[in-house]
């Protein structure tokens, strides 16, 4: 098998991570308080979804995750999962609506891209695009997925890839459908994945590729609003999410527990 064809990419550990949530799609994708997928296995209801799941994934894998934790919620977790003496890793969450997004990414992505530079569009993405997006996030920090969460063939889901004038990925983004029905974020699109070209960078690319993934979201995948995870010394990122029409949502972070002190995606 070359690269190309390889769904997973990374060391073994991530390919591991990646495997196992494309894995368990089908099984969790109606389960009340399961993401359907994510980097790691990710809850947005712990205490619906039971303690005891995420201390078994948390024995097996070494990470869970917590989307839209409370402060209270934070500190339920930290004593269930206490024997695991885990380190925290936090984001905050930004949010809008639909008619949020069509507003302000609309009047960025009408500005247009920067001479040479182009949008390839998500259908036209080959296993090489992808396996040279994989490649792009990991080298600028950023934890990719698998190459079929990444086509969107196994929940709905849209890539944004920008190419510059010699033909290489200057910029990233993706939106995805992955909350389920029983969730409080029903209908919302998370949208990440966002990362630029060192090189490239002064150019507006990031916002464009973040306003691109949120229109995706919205106009093409039905998503009722986005919701993104930035953290909180991560000024740049934040600022093109206010730019992109999100707001933080007041006593919401994104927790990852781990027992790995290092943070797995910045």
């Amino acid at each position: 098998m070359t690269p190309e064809e390889d769904p997973y990419f990374g060391d073994d550990a991530l390919r591991a991570l990646q495997a196992a949530r494309d894995v368990e799609v089908p099984e969790v994708r109606d389960v009340p308080g399961i993401v359907t997928h994510g980097r790691v296995f990710s809850s947005d209801d712990p205490d619906r979804l039971g303690w005891d799941r995420m201390r078994e994934v948390m024995a097996r894998e070494g990470s869970v995750q917590v989307r839209g934790a409370t402060p209270e919620m934070i500190r339920t977790a930290e004593a269930e999962l206490a024997d695991f003496a885990p380190k925290l890793h936090l984001w905050d969450m930004f949010m809008a609506d639909a008619e949020q997004v069509r507003a302000a990414c609309g009047a960025i992505v009408a500005e247009g891209l920067p001479e040479g530079v182009s949008h390839q569009p998500h259908g036209t993405l080959s296993a090489q695009d992808l396996h040279e997006m994989q490649a792009f996030l990991d080298s600028h920090g950023v934890s990719p997925l698998s190459k079929p969460a990444l086509a969107g063939t196994l929940f709905p889901a849209r890539t944004v890839v920008l190419r510059g004038p010699e033909g290489g990925i200057v910029a990233t983004g993706f939106a995805c459908m992955t909350h389920n029905a029983h969730s409080w974020l029903a209908g919302v699109a998370w949208v990440g994945l966002i990362a630029v070209d060192p090189a490239m960078r002064g150019l507006g690319l990031g916002k464009t590729a973040d306003a691109l993934a949120n229109l995706a979201a919205v106009d093409e995948l039905g998503a009722t609003g986005v919701v993104e995870f930035v953290a909180t010394d991560n000024a740049a990122s934040r600022a093109v999410l206010s730019a992109c029409g999100l707001s933080q949502v007041p006593d919401r972070t994104v927790v990852m527990f781990t027992q790995s002190a290092t943070r797995m995606t910045r």
